[in-house]
């Protein structure tokens, strides 16, 4: 497989209409100029990759994931992420901005391909084809990067309060000067979906394991994922029990490890891309190593019960973390579980302690997950709970039996948990089943930032914080942003 060769592309191209010029400065270029040949829509596909790789990792992932009742403040943490694990923060919290402002970045740099596009004259039928595969990618990613925020940034879809609740604001053309006001969040599911039914459409590229390309299985990957969200239960089955076919779970410990120490496996979907040259949001605070002091000095461990939740023939217990002694500060504690799916890929290194992994954005063990849960919100719970055990069995988990009702949807949140800690996901999945939480059992206290009540802190599901509010700069900027909190 060809590497991709990401490079610097400008969001957004200005475009000069004073009369009395008539050339552009150095630093611009028309709309009519750099929309010329395929190379140009080439050029501005790879500034979409590059953006994927901007949006994907790091604060993304551990934003949400401080916020949740999966970990522990360290002593040594140093308040990274403590407004965030305290609920504390505000409409200023810079990670939160980030994230909301580098997806819309996104999210113009797709405007861009999809209306112009079609301005280039094609020479032949391969260039048609290529024309068709960019502006398909394009609005993938759009759908991709509207789900993000729409997740993030409003409730929970119901489908009978929908049409009433915010969703976001729905930017489909390059302007830099519009104030939009927030859509409805059932029209910004119409969108996504949209954006979904356009991508289908046009890209041709099909899925293979590993992909550093966007393909048409991450098109059924990613509108599974939405359907689930959007109580389309029998659709999101269907398309995830395609996604299971085609690609199969790592069944060993090496296998498994593989996918996040090189991040290589059959199971994974899509993956973005890094190089040694090109290496964006690393993740050091699981599993960090002090090399003032020669151990390891995490800023987060996982709580004690998330660590229970784990059987001892679980391939997943002894790949997805590393029991060794800790030293937080002053305090040490020896045998203490640290979260080691970001170990760093040895291709990615520079030094030895770096800690960068491609994002993998879909894996096929989602689909077994989301299979279960929709199987049961459909009442099929023989279904839920074959797709419950396929999963665990592939993993060395034993089989369970004679599961239903509340208690089948008990282990099928306890799976969720299991596979996906600490990438991302327990804070959507709190929100998309209304919980709440209260974190609880530690690994040990000593090691730990206590005395602010972090540690035993107790969230009702009706929290507003579970919805992020629209950053501040943004309501100051735009007063047509109405707001998420009270």
């Amino acid at each position: 497989m060809n590497k991709i060769v990401l490079g610097t592309l400008f969001s957004a191209m200005a475009v000069l209409t004073a009369c009395d010029l008539d050339k552009y400065p150095e630093t611009n270029i028309s709309t009519e100029t750099a929309w010329q040949t395929i190379d140009d829509a080439t050029r501005f596909e790879t500034g979409l990759y590059s953006f994927l790789q901007t949006i994907n990792g790091g604060l993304y992932i551990y934003a949400a994931d401080y916020q949740s009742d999966l970990f522990n403040a360290t002593y040594s943490f140093s308040n990274r992420g403590g407004d965030l694990h305290r609920w504390d923060f505000t409409s200023s919290q810079y990670d939160i901005e980030d994230i909301y402002k580098n997806n819309y970045f996104c999210i113009t740099n797709c405007n861009n391909i999809i209306n112009n596009i079609d301005n280039i004259v094609l020479e032949s039928e391969d260039e048609q084809q290529k024309a068709k595969n960019i502006k398909g990618t394009a609005y993938l990613i759009r759908a991709l990067c509207y789900h993000t925020l729409a997740v993030r940034f409003a409730k929970d879809y119901e489908p009978e309060t929908a049409s009433s609740d915010l969703g976001l604001p729905l930017v489909l053309d390059v302007d830099p000067n519009a104030k939009p006001s927030r859509s409805s969040l059932a029209d910004t599911y119409k969108q996504i979906k949209s954006d979904i039914t356009e991508a289908r459409k046009l890209m041709t590229t099909e899925g293979a394991s590993n992909s550093i390309y966007l393909t048409t299985d991450v098109i059924d990957a990613l509108e599974a994922r939405v359907d689930l969200y959007m109580h389309n239960y029998a659709e999101a089955v269907t398309i995830s029990e395609s996604l299971i076919n085609k690609y199969p779970l790592s069944t060993t410990k090496d296998n498994l490890s593989k996918v996040f120490l090189n991040d290589e496996g059959s199971e994974i979907i899509y993956k973005v891309f890094l190089s040694i040259d090109e290496r964006t949001n690393e993740l050091p605070y699981y599993l960090y190593w002090n090399t003032s002091i020669n151990s390891y000095s995490p800023d987060f461990v996982p709580s004690q019960w998330v660590i229970d939740l784990y059987e001892d023939n679980d391939i997943r217990k002894d790949t997805y973390f590393l029991r060794t002694k800790v030293v937080c500060g002053d305090k040490s504690a020896d045998n203490i579980y640290m979260l080691n799916k970001y170990p760093g890929n040895p291709d990615l290194k520079t030094t030895t302690y770096e800690y960068y992994n491609m994002p993998k954005l879909f894996r096929s063990a989602e689909f077994y997950l989301i299979a279960a849960e929709a199987s049961y919100k459909e009442g099929n719970e023989p279904a839920a709970l074959g797709y419950l055990n396929d999963l665990r069995t592939q993993r060395g988990a034993s089989s369970l039996n004679n599961k239903s009702g509340d208690e089948l949807f008990k282990s099928i949140k306890e799976e969720w948990i299991r596979e996906y800690i600490g990438e991302g996901m327990r804070l959507n999945d709190l929100k998309r089943w209304h919980d709440g939480f209260q974190r609880h059992d530690p690994q040990d206290l000593n090691i730990l930032s206590i005395g602010t009540g972090m540690e035993s802190l107790n969230i009702n599901s009706e929290n507003q914080k579970f919805v992020w509010e629209i950053p501040a700069n943004d309501q100051n900027a735009n007063s047509n942003l109405s707001p998420n909190w009270n």
